[in-house]
């Protein structure tokens, strides 16, 4: 027998999704242990097989994603890395960009590398823009220079960013030979492998970034691999990266800023993923958990991503210029907690109950009151009800929890509550309009897919707020980021930097030599995981403005139309693309292109043949809701028991094992036949 298991690993719980040969579905979750993430992972793995019946080596295929990346950048929790630079380049990190993003603030200080100053040694070299060398590396100077360095910050790791090695990454590897050679233990990485392109500032904080990341991602790598070892599974772990896709555990470890919302961006893959086999592929996804709120916006079934002129990656202030999904995180999540400024405003979040010891109504200590807390006190939840991991909820405890607020704000219970539920939801409608209206997309005309144990509750009265008129929830939304790991394949992204000036955007030829070694790179990285040329997926994109303009715009390749009219094509596609961005073009322009990529994927086995949440055994019954001051009857439905295409107008509670979705009065409710939920507005 082979089963496919999930296991992703958030803030406040563990979720995981097992997959049967026969498509059998088993979705739980367990409580998260921040302090050591992998023991949670175990349980979660015991867990599933134990739901399934089976023995741990009938787990043929194990995905993980973790919150570990994020949280020790966030944190900035592990040690810095050293930065060796071209001699002169010492202090790029902390020149950066002449941006004030807080323009009216008199003592704005520009966010922290992630590495102080006195962490960055230089090396005498120099590469010109073409590739080619004015001053050669010398070898015994590099080994001084990586012996004081070491001596003198005892760094473990090593970030290499040399003057234009994108274009000639010799120097790069020769340093990181001579570090190999003397100092076997530290950990290197080089920017010609993790961002191969223009730009030395943003080059330098990613490269830093990765190193920063390496011996946190590789311990905890280590950890999760022996625990799940130990526990019988035999499967070697696939790993979610921040770009949609899985890679094994050694390819993670060459790129460990991967793991940047490795979690959220398997939600986003799940559900592009069901979504387009039910014909609704433009969606903006919103997994609200424990902690945070994650958005993305999914067009014609793709996940946008980050690049420049449209959206940057980046982390506590600081550049991470990789492929990723586009995610927009906010501190407002089911544990997030209410609290009053300085000038006596009611706020939510970001600062969160976390897994231990979480919303006050979960009875395990917590005295904060939180948006979960608010919610049951509106009835949205029920008192005694019972959530995954044994936790039964105290409406009691959460109206205590309230009181030191309502005594400060004048306000009942149900007001603070109501209070707290309607700014939970403005803010995540910020953030919405953040990705949708700000970039030229109408929030109108997607479909606003709600997971996360709290999305489903927030979801109808947030469309509202957008003026859209259509949501989907999935099946066991409370674990979908599991089932997302389930349904993303391999993935790997290149890239190659164009020069300006160069061939390439008059020569056929030379745009068509350029693209074959991109494919040539995928087919040789994909051969090393014994994944077949002909199993690829192959997309390209080009990096491309005007000459003269500061930032790119990412434009989509027809590899045929790419190789036959080459840059006449690209201009073509590039003018279409910066219209939709920005409401024009200028079509006599001349444009250049300064990066070539490949987007190179294999497809997940399909193991899913059907999926429907499993009955909770609890028939028709009425509970009392209160939102915006009015008080609703609200009939309470088992959502296993939704007839497929047959409406339920609301007021409705459909309750389900991972999270209960509420649908308003002017909302009506109907299944459909791959198991999604859609809640569509009456008036809309």
């Amino acid at each position: 027998m082979s089963w496919t298991l999930g296991i992703e690993t958030g803030g406040t719980f563990t979720d995981l999704f097992m997959i049967g040969p026969d498509g059998q579905v088993f979705a739980d979750k367990v409580p998260s242990t921040p302090a050591a993430p992998e023991h949670a992972a175990a349980a979660a793995f015991q867990r599933g097989i134990e739901l399934a019946g089976v023995g741990p080596a009938a787990v043929s295929r194990l995905l993980h994603g973790s919150t570990v990346a994020v949280n020790a950048l966030i944190e900035r929790r592990a040690a810095q890395p050293g930065l060796i630079a071209t001699l002169g380049f010492r202090d790029m990190l902390y020149i950066g960009r002449q941006e004030k993003t807080h323009i009216y603030d008199m003592f704005y200080r520009k966010p922290d590398p992630f590495t102080d100053r006195a962490n960055v040694y230089e090396v005498a070299e120099r590469t010109d823009p073409d590739g080619s060398i004015v001053d050669p590396i010398d070898r015994d100077q590099v080994a001084g220079v990586v012996d004081r360095l070491i001596e003198d910050t005892g760094v473990p790791s090593i970030a290499i960013c040399l003057l234009h090695a994108y274009a000639n990454p010799s120097h790069e590897r020769i340093v990181a030979e001579v570090i190999a050679e003397r100092h076997p233990e530290i950990r290197v990485v080089l920017s010609s492998d993790v961002c191969p392109v223009h730009r030395e500032f943003e080059r330098a904080s990613t490269t830093v970034i990765n190193a920063f990341l390496h011996p946190v991602v590789d311990r905890y790598l280590d950890q999760f691999a022996q625990v799940v070892k130990q526990a019988g599974c035999i499967a070697e772990p696939l790993i979610m990266q921040a770009n949609g896709g899985v890679l094994p555990v050694p390819a993670t470890r060459r790129r460990p800023a991967g793991l940047f919302l490795s979690g959220p961006s398997a939600a986003v893959a799940g559900a592009a993923s069901l979504a387009t086999q039910a014909g609704l592929p433009s969606l903006i996804t919103l997994d609200v958990g424990g902690t945070s709120t994650d958005i993305c916006l999914v067009t014609n079934g793709e996940a946008h991503e980050t690049g420049h002129g449209g959206a940057y990656g980046e982390v506590q202030g600081q550049p991470l210029n990789m492929v990723m999904t586009d995610i927009v995180t906010i501190g407002a999540g089911g544990g997030s907690l209410a609290w009053i400024d300085e000038g006596g405003m009611l706020n939510v979040g970001p600062k969160s109950a976390g897994a231990d010891p979480g919303p006050a109504c979960y009875d395990r200590g917590g005295d904060g009151f939180t948006l979960t807390d608010a919610m049951i006190c509106l009835g949205l939840l029920a008192d005694r009800s019972e959530l995954p991991g044994g936790i039964k909820l105290s409406l009691a405890q959460a109206q205590q929890a309230g009181m030191l607020l309502v005594d400060e704000l004048g306000l009942s219970v149900l007001e603070l509550a109501d209070s707290v539920y309607r700014i939970a939801i403005a803010n995540m409608a910020e953030a919405i309009r953040s990705v949708t209206v700000r970039r030229g997309y109408d929030p109108r005309d997607y479909a606003l897919f709600a997971c996360g144990g709290a999305g489903p509750m927030v979801a109808a009265p947030l469309a509202e707020e957008l003026d859209a008129g259509s949501v989907l929830i999935p099946p066991d939304p409370g674990v979908f980021s599991a089932f997302g790991l389930t349904a993303a394949g391999l993935r790997m992204d290149f890239t190659r930097a164009v020069e300006q000036g160069s061939p390439v955007m008059q020569d056929r030829v030379a745009f068509a030599t350029l693209m074959a070694e991109l494919r040539d790179d995928a087919i040789t990285s994909f051969g090393e995981l014994n994944v077949d040329a002909a199993a690829l997926t192959l997309t390209y994109t080009a990096d491309v403005r005007y000459v003269g303009q500061g930032f790119e715009l990412r434009v989509p390749l027809e590899m045929g139309a790419g190789e036959s009219k080459g840059a006449a094509y690209v201009s073509e596609a590039f003018h279409g693309v910066h219209a939709l961005r920005y409401g024009h073009a200028f079509e006599d322009q001349a444009v250049e292109i300064t990066a070539l990529r490949l987007m190179a994927s294999s497809s997940a086995p399909s193991v899913l043949s059907q999926w429907r949440t499993l009955p909770t055994g609890q028939g028709a019954d009425c509970r009392t809701v209160h939102i915006g001051g009015v008080e609703t009857e609200t009939s309470i439905h088992d959502r296993a028991g939704l007839a497929s295409g047959e409406p339920v107008p609301g007021p409705v509670l459909c309750i389900e094992p991972t999270t209960t979705t509420s649908v308003p009065t002017n909302w009506t409710a109907r299944s459909d036949d791959f198991g999604l939920l859609h809640l569509e507005r009456r008036n809309a």
